[in-house]
């Protein structure tokens, strides 16, 4: 059996810089079988900026599996089971599954790790779709639960760094629920083909930040329109005019900070707090979930598989970076986080790069 595994020597911003790929043949210690393990075969594991966040040393929840003595990154991804322990009888060889919690090493083509680890998903779909499930749909998802009331059918959301996946899949959220969005985007050269693809997806208007900033534009965008809930990804000045956006008695809702200064802030003015009586509010997605029980979070991903499957939602576009054995795939791999940590620091709203293995 062939294998390749993912590591990190220490900490760093620049993960290329520290990550190694290792390399094997044959049987390993690693897929010895302990009564309640089982033993998956990776099919597709995203970069999320959470990952880079573990491997620079600021997330706080560390990977739990090493190989050679190095952390194994990747917390979300999909995985088909090769193998189970002989106490295991809630998995079958040939299911689907995806990581119960943070920390699973899914930066590797294979894996040893205990059954009750994991969750079940939907054999029939997407890996691509799949791998997304957890982080990506289920922060959508969620994030327009998150309001200081109810979305209503005919409210407005307004949403940042709209190009991303937790957005692409926000706006077809709450196109289901009957609402409407605005998508703010970062100024960029394919602007035409990015508003293109969001109104696909069902965006009613898309807009750069720099149309945003303009004169008068903020208030022109806002005639007329209940505009509920804003969701940041960004914060600092892009995240101060969502909130302007806002109606009132609206949520603003921080749930990343892609923006990246250092200090960044957003004036509470006395229009936000006292006219307008704007809530403001974070996000996270390990504290969102707690309020979930096993079989609830279960029912939850196989309620976006679901949809997936029917059609309602579709994939997010992303750049698939191949997962192939052989001389080239560390240098392969190592690219890809390269450009990721270099998208995360300069391109708000970038595509999330997924390890598509074969």
């Amino acid at each position: 059996m062939s294998r390749q595994t993912l590591t990190f020597r220490q900490h760093s911003s620049e993960p290329a810089k520290v990550a190694r790929l290792h390399q094997e043949n044959g049987q390993s210690h690693e897929d010895q079988l302990g009564p309640e393990d089982v033993h998956i075969r990776f099919l597709a594991a995203p970069i999320n900026p959470q990952d880079l966040m573990v491997v620079a040393g600021k997330y706080p929840v560390q990977p739990e599996h090493r190989h050679a003595g190095e952390p194994i990154p990747g917390y979300d991804g999909v995985a088909r089971i090769e193998r189970v322990g002989s106490a295991v009888s809630v998995l079958a060889p040939g299911n689907h599954v995806v990581p119960r919690a943070h920390g699973l090493g899914t930066w590797r083509s294979h894996a040893t790790v205990p059954a009750p680890s994991l969750l079940r998903v939907s054999a029939t779909l997407d890996p691509i779709a799949a791998s997304l499930l957890k982080m990506g749909c289920g922060p959508a998802y969620l994030l327009l639960n998150s309001g200081a009331r109810e979305l209503r059918p005919g409210d407005w959301v307004v949403l940042n760094a709209a190009t991303g996946v937790i957005a692409q899949m926000t706006i077809q959220f709450a196109k289901l629920r009957g609402c409407h969005t605005i998508s703010v985007i970062r100024d960029r050269d394919d602007v035409d083909s990015a508003r293109q693809q969001l109104r696909a997806l069902g965006a009613d208007t898309v807009v750069t930040e720099s149309e945003l900033a303009a004169p008068g534009a903020v208030a022109s965008l806002a005639e007329g329109k209940r505009i509920k809930l804003a969701l940041d990804a960004v914060f600092g000045e892009s995240g101060e005019r969502l909130a302007a956006l806002l109606s009132p008695g609206a949520t603003y809702v921080n749930y990343g900070s892609l923006g990246g200064a250092v200090g960044a802030s957003i004036p509470l003015t006395q229009e936000l707090l006292f006219w307008k009586q704007i809530t403001f509010k974070n996000f996270r997605l390990s504290q969102a979930l707690s309020q979930y029980s096993e079989p609830e979070q279960e029912d939850l991903l196989g309620y976006f598989a679901d949809l997936f499957e029917k059609g309602s939602l579709q994939t997010p576009a992303v750049d698939r970076v191949a997962w192939e054995a052989g001389p080239r795939l560390e240098e392969v791999v190592l690219q890809a986080l390269d450009d990721a940590s270099g998208q995360s620091k300069r391109c708000v709203g970038a595509r999330k790069k997924v390890f598509h293995f074969s």
